[in-house]
């Protein structure tokens, strides 16, 4: 909060991309609605489901493209993009009451995946004036984790509007689509307001691009696969991103299990339940998104200055704990406080990551590099969910929930060496 406070510029990027969270996160709830009214719901609502996924091939050349687009035309290109995904809804909003066919589902579909793929693209140019307008790593951390806070309160607050408006407005999926393009021009709007910074931050790079030796200037023209082996080497290159990054695989792996495991059993154990399973699905997910809220947003907790190894420990032996609570204790006020400690600390991981990487990748491959460390952090989800959500089909839940103890136990005694590790490797640093 007091990075909002004091960093006029950090604001305007904050307030920016505040407006245009509202906007996607009404808009995207309402889709669903209007995907389930459809005669052909169920192919619908798949549809729906793969083109969320879809924008995730393009991460990575977004964040190339990002940082292949010269700074004098960066702020244009920001503005103009945000106008155009406003435009895109604008379209959406004129179709989207006309016919209820299959191929104005699919044209509403392509507007979705082209805005978030723009999202993603301008995502990337943002992170280049973070990287200047932050200077240092506790202004990192407070900035990462005041918008993450943010982000994640919109997403709350904003769904719960959006089942209210809809009936309020009578399925009108039009205003919504409206809302959304009024949200996009909003946000143009704000940085317009100060484009002075932005563009003197802009000429300040362009200053210092001009002085670079011509041999490093021939390198950052690469193509997008030269980009990608670029920002891996610079994974591969830095031990503590390359920590940071196995971390991050492992935490997703066992992190988006969780709550498909949690509701096959639920299912079967009435004594865990409060009141019903509707009810207690409901209070995992408020508990949950309160505590990763949180932990995001108070960065002077004590914790500030644990190490990502040790917060991923910290986060480990509570799933442990949970998953312990799951398959032998059973008692659901346990189920609940485990909960908190196991999102509290998530909520400082994503945060310290981002800013680690602001702090440690050169602006050339700033975004490309972020934008690869996402899509490897994610490569373990899809693996975790199968894995354990298959030994839950196979044999039965509590086996499922033991095996993911026993995983999770692991990675923190890894979690642990590795935080010894660097406490090590800094002593040395400080001592020579």
């Amino acid at each position: 909060m007091h990075i909002f406070r004091t960093n006029r510029q950090f604001r305007a990027l904050a307030t920016s991309a505040f407006l245009s969270r509202i906007g996607s996160v009404l808009f995207n709830f309402v889709f669903l609605i209007y995907a389930q009214s459809l005669s052909f719901a169920t192919a619908a609502l798949s549809m729906v489901a793969i083109a969320n996924m879809v924008p995730n091939f393009f991460t990575i050349p977004s964040g190339y493209l990002a940082d292949r687009t010269s700074a004098n035309r960066r702020l244009s290109m920001l503005l103009w993009l945000r106008v155009a995904q406003g435009l895109l809804y604008v379209v959406l909003a004129l179709i989207i009451g006309n016919t209820a066919s299959r191929v104005v589902f699919w044209v509403l579909l392509a507007i979705n995946i082209a805005s978030d793929v723009i999202a993603d693209y301008t995502n990337g140019l943002v992170l280049h004036y973070e990287q200047h307008f932050l200077h240092t790593r506790e202004e990192y951390q407070d900035a990462m984790g005041f918008t993450s806070g943010v982000g994640n309160i919109i997403s709350i607050i904003f769904q719960a509007v959006g089942a209210s408006l809809i009936v309020v407005l009578n399925h009108n999926y039009a205003i919504f689509g409206l809302i959304n393009a009024a949200s996009f021009v909003l946000a143009a709007a704000v940085l317009l307001q100060d484009r002075r910074h932005f563009q003197a931050a802009d000429a300040a790079e362009n200053d210092a691009a001009e002085k670079t030796p011509e041999p490093a200037a021939k390198a950052g023209k690469k193509s997008v696969l030269g980009g990608l082996m670029a920002s891996m080497k610079v994974v591969l290159a830095d031990r503590l991103i390359l920590t940071m990054l196995l971390l991050a695989v492992l935490v997703n792996t066992l992190g988006t299990a969780i709550d498909g495991l949690s509701n096959v059993l639920l299912a079967q154990q009435h004594n865990l339940w409060f009141g019903s399973f509707s009810t207690t699905v409901a209070v995992i997910g408020i508990v949950s998104s309160v505590a990763m809220i949180g932990g995001s947003l108070l960065t002077h907790d004590g914790m500030q200055n644990f190490s990502l190894p040790t917060l991923t420990a910290i986060t480990m032996f509570s799933l442990t704990l949970f998953a312990v609570n799951m398959f032998w204790w059973q008692n659901r006020y346990l189920m609940v406080a485990f909960m908190i400690l196991v999102t509290y600390p998530v909520g400082k991981i994503n945060p310290r990551l981002s800013s680690e990487i602001m702090i440690r990748v050169p602006a050339s491959n700033l975004a490309a590099t972020a934008s690869v460390m996402q899509t490897c952090s994610l490569l373990g989800a899809p693996l975790g969910t199968v894995f354990f959500l298959g030994i839950a089909n196979a044999i039965n839940p509590q086996v499922a929930w033991v095996a993911y103890g026993v995983a999770a136990a692991l990675i923190t005694v890894l979690a642990l060496v590795l935080a010894r590790r660097e406490r090590h490797l800094q002593a040395v640093k400080s001592a020579a």
